[in-house]
């Protein structure tokens, strides 16, 4: 990864901004994903001050000699435990007058507690600058997220292959987590989603004790991490024979699925992506039971820039990464989300999800 050319993007935005440095502050993992874009550092605290000409790196005593292995074209500098105070002389040291921070990531505690020890600098609360770049991906993250989902696609195939009644959707889920962390993940992206039956009505579910039965449909929203680089799955399987209505459920989602896929390429919106696979569902006449946005970015966080959603302002642009994954929900009864992980190229979508969907598939 270039991370240097990474901070001279950002350095491009001082300027045209009028700010003499930026500041990114993670504490406890409170923004590692843009601490790790700009410098390859995984640790859990750290801060990076990027000013017009230079960048200072540190940590604390946990973290630095990692620091030095993960951040080699940064000098290390170590953290004292009063590390406020040290920020505080670190940025006034610099010289720099305005300092843009993040926003969203930055607490309002931690902004005032910096902004009371600072003479002479005023911090800037900014929104959207490292995200923005994270945005469209290289090649080289495009490959880890592409190995994330082969990853995932291969765990999923090992866990059906498991599946008996009196499972648990704890038992399902812990076991998955398990064989990914045995075969190459860093962790999962997120909690895994195991629903069977009538909880597969419920979009965010979490698992819990119930026990799988005999005609039961199963939904996995599954993704391993893989040097720092998400995955996102969703497929919808049944153990024996489905009902009708929910093989009639199913096959109106991958309708909805194979249009949205057909619908993402460069220059198309956000809001226009959603909308070819929601027609298909609306036609239907289960319009209320798509309540979510049809993707959003995947990379360093399973949930990032762009979004495709009804309230999307985003245009695709190529080398994104996002997610097609519409939904139905009868509440009560049954729900089935199909969700590809896919890159955005300039005449259409690279699919990296390779499970078969084509049909139900039944166990």
């Amino acid at each position: 990864m270039d991370y240097q050319a990474r901070r001279a993007k950002l350095r491009e935005r001082l300027a045209k901004e009028g700010l003499d440095g930026f500041l990114v502050v993670n504490l406890e993992g409170s923004d590692s994903a843009n601490l790790r874009y700009l410098t390859g550092f995984t640790g859990s605290a750290g801060g990076l001050i990027v000013t017009r000409e230079d960048a200072v790196f540190a940590t604390d005593s946990r973290y630095t000699e990692r620091a030095a292995q993960e951040v080699p074209d940064l000098p290390v500098e170590k953290l004292p435990p009063r590390w406020l105070d040290w920020l505080a002389e670190r940025l006034e040291a610099l010289s720099l007058r305005r300092v843009g921070i993040g926003a969203a990531r930055t607490s309002l505690w931690l902004f005032n507690k910096l902004r009371e020890k600072l003479t002479g600098v005023e911090l800037v609360p900014v929104e959207g600058w490292v995200e923005g770049l994270r945005r469209v991906k290289d090649p080289e993250e495009v490959e880890r997220i592409a190995a994330a989902a082969r990853l995932t696609d291969e765990g999923l195939r090992w866990i059906l292959g498991r599946l008996r009644p009196g499972m648990t959707e704890r038992e399902v889920a812990l076991e998955l987590e398990m064989w990914y962390r045995k075969n190459g993940a860093d962790q999962v992206a997120f909690d895994l989603i195991v629903a069977f039956g009538a909880a597969t009505s419920m979009p965010h579910y979490l698992p819990g004790e119930r026990k799988l039965e005999e005609g039961d449909l199963i939904l996995l929203d599954i993704g391993a991490k893989v040097d720092g680089y998400c995955a996102d799955l969703t497929r919808v399987v049944v153990l024996g024979r489905p009902s009708p209505e929910a093989r009639a459920i199913y096959e109106l989602v991958l309708a909805a699925n194979r249009a949205g896929l057909e619908a993402v390429r460069a220059g198309v919106t956000g809001v226009e992506a959603d909308r070819a696979a929601r027609a298909v569902i609306e036609q239907a006449g289960h319009g209320d039971k798509f309540g979510h946005g049809l993707g959003h970015g995947v990379g360093l966080e399973v949930h990032e820039a762009p979004r495709l959603a009804p309230t999307s302002e985003d245009t695709l642009e190529a080398g994104m990464v996002v997610t097609v994954e519409p939904g139905v929900y009868l509440p009560g009864k049954l729900g089935v989300r199909i969700e590809d992980l896919v890159v955005v190229r300039p005449d259409g979508c690279e699919i990296l999800s390779s499970f078969p969907k084509e049909e139900l598939l039944v166990l």
